[in-house]
């Protein structure tokens, strides 16, 4: 894990503590692209109380769903790693974004039926996106952390704690917000 404060495809976008967003506090993002045009991710660790089944009721299992950003907040999307899924694109790190949905749940229901875990995924309300430039100019005003492969915790695996672990990883003054209260104020 390396910090280059330089975003693209396939980095981790860590918030500062304290950056005074409401939906963005204590987030951790994955970036599936970063372009002239802008940028787009999915922020990995804010699961929400909905799964997956309520929307694909032939797929067996309880898979939660997890608030990817504020943009298209009532669209789903899923990243995994299924390199031969139909229409799926590269989102860097042996991760893809979207594609073939029916066979999406054929291939889940085939792993499970099987006991096998050789595919991973995981499901998004919503995405995060940033405008040309805008995402460069957060960073410069201290918004964010980028950091670059390899990562503390696997991306597909992060949950609601993954902000508080890479305070600690980052150490120094960040590893002092890794125990604070989600309200600093209620301290």
């Amino acid at each position: 894990m390396q910090n280059k404060n330089r975003p693209q495809e396939g980095t981790l976008l860590i918030s500062r503590p304290l950056i005074g967003d409401g939906f963005f506090e204590q987030s951790v993002v994955y970036l599936t692209t970063h372009d002239q045009d802008g940028s787009m991710g999915f922020t990995l660790n804010k699961q929400s109380a909905l799964i997956a089944q309520d929307f694909m009721n032939q797929l067996p299992g309880e898979d939660p769903i997890f608030y990817g950003g504020p943009v298209e907040g009532d669209a789903l999307f899923y990243l995994h790693t299924l390199d031969t899924l139909n229409g799926a694109m590269p989102a860097g790190n042996g991760l893809f974004l979207g594609g073939d949905y029916t066979v999406l749940q054929d291939a889940i229901k085939t792993a499970r039926e099987l006991n096998i875990d050789s595919a991973k995924f995981k499901f998004f309300l919503g995405y995060s996106g940033w405008a040309a430039g805008q995402l460069e100019e957060e960073i410069s005003h201290g918004t964010w952390i980028v950091l670059t492969p390899p990562f503390e915790i696997e991306p597909l695996s992060m949950t609601n704690e993954s902000w508080r672990i890479y305070m600690k990883t980052l150490g120094g003054e960040f590893a002092l917000w890794a125990n604070a209260p989600d309200d600093p104020s209620m301290n």
